[in-house]
């Protein structure tokens, strides 16, 4: 149910009458577009501050935007300001005559925001523990493919895994290989950890390899000796849904004066690779969780839910009810009563945004919102609500600026009715916070 940036623009273009796409008829030169429908215009059809856009997929000089300057209708020329390539014939190409293709993407971006909650993102994540002194134990959170933001990597490499079959818990797992290496956590990349000293703690996580006498995790405090778990089996199967089941974990006590606390996966074959996921450290109560990064509006849920047993496919799981809420650093605080080591499933909504093929906001013409039509019309009507009342500023010319200000109030009223015809519910709030 996604759509792109520039199908949101043809849509915004149609509703404003501001639409005008073909495909030139002629060579032309990187400073003028040919096509013989432009016979069919006036001259006087190209003002002030028009632009052109090309859109022709694999041109040299595709979504590059010029103003143009005059039409000759007897050839159907536009004259613009010169493109970095000559346009060719059979170009796609669009002439935006009221607001610039930039214009409309940065009214689409922002809008994107602006029409919260009618439209929102949907925010289901199950990629947290109850009771995980870790952060990111389910391995979500990446700087870049290639490095965790909350995890150290030593010498081997590491990649963001998104494919079905290699993940277990949350959307992504890490997959480790090309040289033998360590992916640890400890107090610098966590300062919490450092509250474990005088407690036992379990270490265990879900995981394969392909090459026995390879993948093991182990647990350090700098006094006692280093305790590690049995090494995976190598049969390039997941550990089952208790990892304790195939001794992929470790128990330590912590020393009360531990110098470090540091929890490490260890990848010993360098031409072996290996999948981790779900990393748990229990112990001790450990009240809150980390959500900044879930994406959660103002970083509230709407609703927390806890699975009866490890890894449960029952419906439903139960409600949490009085946890607390810090959205200033985004944390939740789970109350002392909920069971530990189990999968929690945070529901809410989030603001939307445009993002590229990894996920990340971008301003592309490719990338996708998570919404279609006719949901697209509350983005579209508050992206013209937008444009009109940009051209209302005082730095705009007088003569039109009342015009443009009987234009706001028109798409004030066609926003209003598409958020009642085609708003998305907004779900109640059954979680008490503290």
């Amino acid at each position: 149910m996604t759509t792109t940036l520039s199908v949101n623009r043809v849509e915004l273009s149609k509703q404003l009458g501001d639409y005008w796409a073909s495909s030139t008829t002629g060579a032309g030169s990187s400073a003028t577009i040919v096509d013989t429908l432009l016979k069919a215009k006036q001259n006087a059809w190209i003002g002030k501050d028009m632009y052109d856009l090309i859109t022709e997929a694999g041109h040299a000089s595709l979504d590059e935007e010029r103003q143009i300057s005059s039409l000759d209708n007897s050839t159907g020329t536009l004259t613009v300001l010169a493109h970095d390539n000559t346009t060719g014939s059979s170009m796609d190409y669009e002439v935006h005559r009221l607001f610039t293709a930039s214009d409309k993407r940065i009214a689409l971006v922002a809008s994107a925001r602006m029409a919260f909650p009618q439209i929102h993102e949907k925010i289901w994540d199950e990629s947290m523990v109850s009771g995980n002194w870790l952060k990111d134990g389910s391995f979500e959170i990446w700087t870049s493919s290639s490095a965790l933001t909350h995890w150290t990597t030593t010498t081997s490499t590491i990649a963001k895994t998104t494919t079905n079959g290699l993940f277990k818990h949350g959307l992504t797992s890490c997959k480790i290989d090309t040289a033998a290496g360590t992916v640890k956590q400890n107090i610098t990349n966590w300062d919490d950890l450092k509250r474990l000293a005088g407690e036992t703690v379990t270490f265990s996580m879900q995981a394969h390899c392909d090459t026995a006498s390879c993948l093991r995790l182990s647990i350090t405090d700098g006094v006692n000796t280093q305790t590690y778990s049995n090494y995976h089996a190598g049969d390039s199967a997941y550990t089952q849904d208790d990892p304790r089941t195939d001794n992929m974990y470790a128990q330590m006590f912590i020393d009360w004066n531990a110098t470090e606390v540091t929890f490490t996966i260890h990848h010993e074959v360098a031409a072996a690779t290996s999948y981790v996921d779900d990393a748990r450290v229990i112990g001790p109560y450990q009240p809150r969780l980390f959500i900044d990064q879930l994406g959660l509006a103002q970083e509230k849920p709407i609703q927390i839910e806890i699975e009866p047993e490890n890894y449960s496919t029952d419906e439903p799981w139960a409600t949490i009810f009085n946890s607390r809420i810090d959205s200033e650093l985004g944390y939740i605080y789970i109350p002392s009563s909920v069971q530990r080591d189990r999968r929690l499933r945070i529901k809410g909504i989030g603001y939307l945004d445009f993002v590229d093929s990894s996920g990340d906001s971008g301003t592309d013409w490719a990338d996708m919102i998570n919404i279609n039509s006719p949901q697209t019309d509350i983005l579209v009507a508050q992206a013209a609500v937008y444009l009109y009342t940009v051209m209302s500023m005082p730095n705009f010319s007088r003569n039109t600026k009342q015009d443009f200000q009987q234009m706001i109030g028109f798409w004030e009223n066609k926003l209003r009715v598409a958020r009642n015809k085609f708003g998305m519910e907004i779900p109640s709030i059954p979680v008490r916070f503290q």
